[in-house]
């Protein structure tokens, strides 16, 4: 379950209304084309598909995924990461939990029901941030399937910038509330420079939510670079930056400003088991 934060106050008065509607349309247009696919590029077989049910609702969105298997987890994590990138560049920076259940929906009434929805909703609403966390419920499973690590492992394993999750303290609401640590969500990686500047802009009137995602955005930079610097050959192409996952991985070439681009040349890529 994730949350659009500070959508209440963009809709206050008509202008901002017809501006947020239009806005979160092409906002929620772009993230079907690359989320949820229904037609691959030509000439290659059809994506699978990466949720079995994805509901926006005012500013809520609702993810599931197919039944639990590493290929399927993957896809999930993967995809959620991605709609995190997305929602933060454009301005609508997402607060969202995760955990596992079981799920019903009846399409034709538009009718979704799980006996998680209330424990997400908490641990959601309690978070002073743009980020997503896992419950620990789940901790285990996300672990082994996207990293192949115990959670004991894991705990003590020095990860790099690139890892798919962290273990990082969630700031939470309340003066006296103290941080909890918990497995979260990369979503900040592939994000050039400047998409960070925009997110974290929209967030200035909401300070405490906003020094909360600054600092986490660089506890994250504090870790190891695993970026690999290219060499001039692949101009515009300055680094690669690549996210590996169990059952998969994603990259990104970037320029000299973070910005996603084209290598020149022909890149090969090799996956060794």
């Amino acid at each position: 379950m994730l949350d659009v934060l500070g959508f209440a106050d963009r809709i206050q008065t008509r202008h901002g209304l017809e501006q947020t509607t239009a806005q979160y349309a092409a906002l929620i247009a772009d993230a079907k084309t690359r989320v949820f696919p229904e037609e691959g590029v030509p000439k290659t077989p059809k994506p699978e598909p990466n949720f079995e049910f994805g509901q926006f609702v005012f500013d809520s969105l609702v993810l599931v995924s197919y039944p639990i298997e590493p290929k399927s987890v993957y896809r999930f994590f993967s995809a959620t990461i991605l709609l995190m990138e997305l929602f933060f560049a454009k301005r609508f920076p997402l607060r969202g939990a995760v955990t596992k259940g079981d799920f019903s929906v009846d399409q034709a009434a538009a009718i979704f029901l799980s006996d998680t929805f209330k424990r997400l909703r908490s641990e959601e609403m309690q978070q002073q941030w743009s980020g997503c966390s896992l419950l620990e419920d789940i901790e285990d499973l996300a672990l082994q399937s996207l990293m192949g690590l115990s959670r004991e492992v894991a705990a003590t394993t020095e990860l790099s910038r690139s890892s798919p999750l962290h273990r990082v303290p969630v700031p939470l609401k309340g003066s006296k509330s103290v941080p909890v640590l918990r497995w979260c969500l990369n979503w900040s990686h592939f994000v050039s420079p400047k998409a960070l500047a925009a997110g974290l802009s929209y967030m200035e009137a909401d300070p405490a939510k906003r020094k909360n995602t600054l600092a986490y955005l660089e506890l994250i930079q504090s870790l190891v670079d695993d970026t690999q610097t290219l060499v001039p050959e692949f101009s515009p192409a300055r680094s690669v930056k690549v996210m590996k996952f169990r059952s998969g991985f994603r990259m990104k070439f970037e320029d000299e400003e973070g910005n996603p681009v084209n290598p020149q040349g022909t890149v090969k890529i090799e996956v060794r088991r």
